[in-house]
């Protein structure tokens, strides 16, 4: 399990486009850089780890999304729907990984 989402850590390679297109929505790809630190978690703990920081990430996604598209809907701006879109998929990303290493940190299995 750890070595597979190791890989996702070499995403982050993508946010190097942002030398080329000059488009600052490539360096939301640095977001993938954290995975190359599960590399290093216990394996008797991480599914379960992993099952809590999905969760909670879905949790964010749900929430963040609902709120995006109820602000889109009552200002009727379609201008913020790119950006709403990039921070709901990095900032899921971001509460996964940080879920994942605070449950490590911690420890006890509940």
């Amino acid at each position: 399990m750890k070595n597979k989402l190791w890989y996702l850590g070499f995403l982050s390679v993508v946010s190097l486009l942002y030398f080329v297109e000059g488009n600052t929505a490539f360096l939301w790809f640095l977001s993938f850089i954290p995975y190359f630190g599960i590399y290093n978690l216990s394996d008797e703990r991480i599914k379960m780890n992993i099952g809590k920081a999905a969760t909670n990430a879905f949790m964010y996604t749900v929430f963040f999304g609902v709120a995006t598209i109820i602000y889109i809907y009552l200002t009727k701006s379609t201008v913020l729907f790119a950006p709403a879109f990039v921070l709901l998929f990095g900032g899921s990303i971001l509460v996964c990984l940080l879920s994942v290493f605070y449950y490590e940190k911690r420890g006890d299995i509940k």
